[in-house]
């Protein structure tokens, strides 16, 4: 289509509108997530007078056709992408916008009346409800940018003006780049773990204003607390499998499932599709699996005979192990396609070297595949021991932390969510990733010095 394309004189630039409505409908989205409706508290967002309307919340502030502003902002966002995208639906694309954005309006207009919005009480409109009209206004208007005349009105002011537009540095355009992913990252990451650590220093329910207790959390939680040294003994023995069991069954299978042989594709899919599930999903299924009535286990040993079979998940030295075994279930095939991808990357010149020199097989093994499997290696094991420190959907599902099988996380969770004790649950959380922090900055230091030598 002609009117997508770059324009001259006289032509509809369609590209500029869609930039336009994407950047609106942006600004649209920020707006109602992360900007107060009512007031000035951000919890008091328009998703969340959406959620408690929708749900019929008690005490929920009244937000009739709240329901428009999402659907508006979901759709102009895809039609904005469709038409800058691709240029030749940027027509389409601008028109549509104009739509939502009236759309969007409408929701306006019919809360015009709302006493809500000037209610003493709630403080007001807020500032997502003034930036949301001023995006949608934006939805509407944009098709102006796409006029010919404007066109004529900044080609005519490109050829007169006396000055050219500064050129900008090539070293300040990876900064530029940087700037928003550097600022969403300190915003979502860097912040929140700044403002965990002081937490953990701190007496706080979650209502009330903390209150500053210094290595108080610090010195119970190490010396007093049996549930620390519970947990972090669970911990420990989950490491410690994490690193054996699935790192010697994963390159076990790798190397069998590396040669050529019939159904290979089938059992290469068979064992990584536990991973394709999700941690709650395989907790429901082994807790079935494990369930002492039920459970395919207790079933199976009752066929051979055995009169009263273990509980499983309700005995107090089993339940830990059972929940590490759901995992190494899911964890083996991660490690059989790490291997695998590793022993595609071997140079076939050192194993025809090797029966060169009439290796046999264990030979070849031990002296030529894996310590070039070196890389791999490392990368599995720090991956192994920060997955077994993180650990918390599979206890959480089981057990919910009970019959001894607490580790780091769940046990942060229970005393930050369930006692309220944030201050406290703060100081597990720096606890578990202060040990995280040893081994992935080894891994960090690492690849660094891989990359600079390389």
């Amino acid at each position: 289509m002609a009117t997508a394309r770059n324009p001259g004189r006289g032509d509809w630039n369609f590209n500029a509108s869609a930039s336009f409505s994407l950047l609106c409908a942006s600004a649209l989205l920020i707006a109602i997530i992360f900007m107060p409706w009512v007031g000035t508290k951000i919890s008091i967002n328009a998703t969340r007078l959406l959620s408690d309307n929708l749900y019929g919340t008690a005490g929920a502030i009244p937000a009739p056709y709240i329901w428009i502003i999402p659907v508006v902002t979901l759709v102009s966002i895809c039609v904005a992408l469709w038409g800058t995208l691709a240029p030749e639906n940027a027509r389409l694309s601008s028109f549509a916008n104009i739509l939502m954005g009236l759309a969007g309006l409408a929701y306006f207009l019919l809360n015009a009346n709302n006493p809500i919005i000037n209610d003493p009480r709630y403080g007001g409109i807020g500032l997502g409800y003034r930036v949301s009209f001023v995006a949608l206004l934006g939805l509407v208007i944009q098709i102006f940018l796409a006029s010919p005349l404007l066109n004529t009105v900044l080609q005519g002011i490109g050829k007169t003006t006396s000055r050219p537009f500064p050129k900008v540095s090539p070293k300040i355009v990876p900064y530029i780049f940087l700037a928003l992913p550097l600022l969403l990252y300190f915003a979502w990451i860097i912040a929140p773990t700044l403002y965990t650590i002081y937490l953990s220093f701190t007496n706080w329910d979650g209502i009330s204003t903390p209150k500053w207790v210094g290595l108080d959390n610090y010195q119970y939680l190490i010396f007093k607390d049996p549930n620390f040294i519970e947990s972090l003994t669970n911990n420990i023995r989950w490491l410690l499998v994490f690193i054996t069991i699935p790192t010697t069954l994963g390159l076990g299978m790798a190397m069998i499932f590396n040669q050529e042989m019939r159904g290979g594709r089938f059992y290469k899919v068979s064992f990584y599709a536990p991973l394709v599930l999700s941690l709650p999903v395989i907790g429901l299924m082994w807790a079935w699996i494990y369930n002492p009535y039920l459970g395919l286990i207790n079933n199976t040993l009752r066929a051979f005979g055995v009169a009263d079979p273990p509980g499983w998940l309700g005995d107090r030295q089993l339940a830990i192990w059972c929940i590490i075994i759901a995992a190494v279930w899911r964890q083996v095939g991660y490690v059989m396609v790490l291997y695998l991808a590793g022993l595609k990357n071997i140079d076939p010149n050192f194993i025809d070297a090797a029966l060169v020199d009439g290796a046999n097989r264990w030979q070849m093994f031990r002296h030529v595949i894996f310590p070039l499997l070196a890389p791999v290696t490392t990368i599995i094991v720090v991956i192994s021991v920060i997955d077994s420190l993180r650990a918390f959907d599979l206890v959480s599902v089981m057990t919910r932390g009970g019959q001894g099988t607490q580790v780091l996380a769940n046990f942060m969770y229970i005393e930050a969510f369930n006692n309220y004790r944030m201050g406290y649950g703060a100081a597990i959380a720096v606890v578990l990733f202060a040990i995280s922090l040893v081994f992935i900055g080894f891994y960090l230091t690492r690849v660094a010095k891989e990359e600079m030598e390389y």
